[in-house]
């Protein structure tokens, strides 16, 4: 498997980079925003290593690649087998037509072998000749003729009697021909093997069916990947919000226990604030007292030098009292 590339998954692309996995979540949230709505996910390595989901991509896609080849190779073996049988077919069916071509030499030989005697079709001289034939074929092992009594006696009769010079030298052409009559059957006994073993691979490749297999097994190994993969992000994903709500929590202490140092602070400062104000009407209430003291003691100092003025006065008029009395 490529480490730089995607495979789609469950309509995510899931690209190899070297990203860790807050990086590949902040590549989620762009990608998003310019693929309407197809998500991306990034999964590159950590420190120059594989993270597990791009390891899991590689390890599916070499399963998949050897799953392939190893059809394609099985499908290349049996297209060589058929290519081979179907050649050795060509190269029989030559061997065959070349023998052909001299046992037809050979009995255009007899023929005109027969011409250059005057032997008639129906005389007996040339049905003991076909009947001489007849017994030579039924000497082959695959052969199925089958000689009568009657044919067996009127053999032994010419054979007792010997073959004609007509008769000996044309089965002398006739066994010539051995070489390539047995040439003609191996070659065909060949092409039967040859045709059974065609028949045999394309049965075997009908029953293999390899490639449909392997796309078989190569998806097996993807949905199965797929899946891996798909519960791997499921569970990065539970992991990131699991550390987004832990940062939000933490936050929202942070920010609760900031709240709480500014509430204190608003209240200490009120409380402060109270007692300045409370100290100030504290200071004006004792400023007044001081004043009305003040005031009180201005009357009591001007009803004192009243007084004193007016015992002065009197004292005066004691005084004059005594100086009139003394008259």
């Amino acid at each position: 498997m490529e480490v730089e590339g995607s495979m789609k998954v469950q309509n995510q692309a899931i690209f190899m980079g070297d990203s860790t996995r807050s990086e590949r979540h902040q590549q989620i949230s762009k990608e998003q925003d310019r693929q309407n709505g197809q998500k991306n996910i990034f999964a590159g390595g950590l420190n120059g290593n594989l993270d597990p989901i791009a390891r899991k991509q590689q390890e599916a896609k070499k399963q998949v690649m050897k799953i392939i080849g190893d059809a394609r190779e099985s499908d290349r073996k049996i297209e060589d087998g058929l290519a081979e049988s179907r050649n050795n077919i060509k190269k029989h069916r030559k061997t065959i037509e070349k023998a052909n071509d001299e046992l037809k030499l050979i009995e255009e030989a007899r023929q005109e072998l027969k011409e250059h005697y005057g032997i008639e079709e129906d005389s007996q001289e040339e049905q003991d000749l076909k009947l001489l034939e007849k017994q030579r074929k039924s000497f082959k092992g695959d052969s199925q003729i089958e000689l009568t009594e009657q044919e067996k006696e009127r053999i032994a009769q010419i054979e007792e009697e010997g073959l004609t010079e007509y008769q000996q030298r044309s089965m002398d052409l006739l066994n010539s021909g051995s070489p390539y009559e047995e040439e003609i059957s191996e070659a065909k006994k060949q092409i039967e093997a040859e045709n059974g073993a065609i028949s045999v691979l394309k049965e075997a490749t009908l029953k293999s069916k390899a490639m449909i297999k392997a796309q078989k097994a190569a998806d097996e190994v993807m949905d199965a990947a797929r899946d891996e993969i798909v519960g791997m992000l499921v569970d990065e994903a539970k992991d990131h919000i699991d550390e987004e709500m832990e940062e939000k929590k933490e936050a929202a202490e942070e920010k609760a226990e900031k709240e709480k140092e500014e509430e204190e602070k608003v209240e200490k400062r009120k409380e402060d604030k109270e007692e300045k104000e409370a100290f100030a009407e504290q200071v004006a209430a004792s400023t007044e007292l001081v004043i009305e003291a003040e005031k009180s003691m201005e009357d009591v100092q001007r009803e004192v030098k009243k007084i004193m003025d007016d015992m002065k006065l009197l004292e005066e008029d004691l005084k004059g009292a005594a100086v009139d009395t003394s008259k």
